[in-house]
């Protein structure tokens, strides 16, 4: 397993180490999960936001509108 030293302004290294604690997991744990793509509950859309600005369900209509004869395409 690779090791990797990073350098954070106090403010964000407390945040990193508030969310580690939240999530249970170390820092080395919480970062890597991160740098994986698999970001916490912060990461992921509010509860309650598509009530808050809408949401889609269904296909979209298909819509008649050819491009204009003189674009090329």
């Amino acid at each position: 397993m690779g090791q990797l030293t990073i350098y954070l302004p106090d403010d964000t290294e407390k945040a990193v180490k508030t969310a580690a604690r939240r999530a249970k997991k170390s820092v080395s744990a919480y970062l890597a999960q991160l740098a994986q793509g698999g970001g916490g509950p912060e990461a992921r859309w509010p509860k309650g936001y598509e009530k808050v600005l809408g949401s889609w369900e269904g296909d979209f209509p298909a819509l008649d509108d050819p491009p204009p004869d003189d674009v090329a395409l």
